[in-house]
């Protein structure tokens, strides 16, 4: 039996940061399906659409950016806070930020939505804990 390719959908406006986590994410782990979304709201609705009508069993990565313009990633949160449980429990998210902001480090962390907050860019060693 095959193991299941690794989900991740990257939320960040930033396409530099896109490609630099996509590259560490394919040269760190076997198997991966990366969706990339620069508009946060697309991104919401792609999740929607997708995970209602196609459920899945194992879980999605989601690597979500606080900085962002026409959506933040506290908002984000907010919006997705808003779907149904069958939705969500099929994520784990991770803040996935630049931010030296203390402030936005903790709210990360209490969020119960957010596993925790990773400091970009994203590497081989982040990966390996995320998934050991």
């Amino acid at each position: 039996m095959t193991q299941a390719a690794k989900r991740f959908l990257i939320v960040d406006d930033d396409k530099t940061n896109n490609l630099i986590t996509k590259m560490a994410i394919k040269k760190s782990l076997s198997e991966v399906e990366i969706v990339e979304f620069i508009v946060p709201e697309a991104a919401l609705e792609y999740i929607k659409a997708e995970y209602l009508k196609h459920p899945k069993e194992d879980k999605t990565t989601i690597l979500l950016d606080i900085n962002m313009p026409t959506l933040n990633g506290w908002e984000f949160l907010e919006e997705f806070d808003t779907f149904t449980e069958s939705i969500k429990r099929q994520f784990n998210i991770y803040i996935l930020s630049s931010s030296i902001d203390l402030g936005d480090i903790q709210q990360a962390k209490v969020n119960p939505l957010v596993i925790d907050f990773i400091e970009k860019p994203l590497n081989k060693t982040v990966l390996s804990q995320i998934f050991s």
